[in-house]
C-alpha cells in the first residue's frame, strides 16, 4: 500500500490516493491478485471531525480473466461497501452485477452477483 498526499493542510484533502496491492482468495486458496486505488473526492469538515469520501476502483485478476469493481466510501469507518462490477475480460467478458466488500484488519472479504450480457 502506498499513499500519496497532494499537499494542502493537514489531514484528508480533494485528490489524496492509497494505492493497494492485493491477493485474491476463494476458499483459503490463492486464485489471483488484485490492484486498484482509493482517491479522496469529497471531505466535509476539517481537523477529527472530517468526514472523507473515496472512490475505489479495483481489477481482479484471475486464471482466466479479469473484473472491474468500483464503488464509494462514503465515510472512513464505513464497514461494508456497495461496490458495482463495471466490467471484465476473458471468461468475464459482458460482466455486470454488484456486490459487497466487509473490511476486516488489513484485509476484507469481497462477495460479487455477477450478471452476462
Amino acid at each position: 500500500m502506498k499513499k500519496l498526499n497532494l499537499g494542502g493542510p493537514p489531514g484528508p484533502n480533494l485528490g489524496d490516493a492509497m494505492i493497494l496491492s492485493l491477493d485474491v482468495f476463494q476458499n483459503g486458496r490463492k486464485i489471483g491478485v488484485g490492484d486498484g486505488t482509493f482517491t479522496t473526492t469529497r471531505v466535509t469538515g476539517s481537523g477529527p471531525n472530517s468526514v472523507v469520501e473515496s472512490q475505489g476502483i479495483f481489477t481482479l485478476r484471475l486464471p482466466d480473466g479479469q473484473l472491474s469493481i468500483q464503488f464509494i466510501q462514503l465515510r472512513d469507518d464505513e464497514q461494508v461497501l456497495p461496490v458495482a462490477v463495471t466490467g471484465g475480460s476473458g471468461v468475464f467478458r459482458g460482466a455486470g452485477g454488484d456486490g459487497t466488500i466487509t473490511k476486516g484488519n488489513n484485509s476484507g472479504v469481497v462477495k460479487l452477483h455477477l450478471q452476462f450480457a
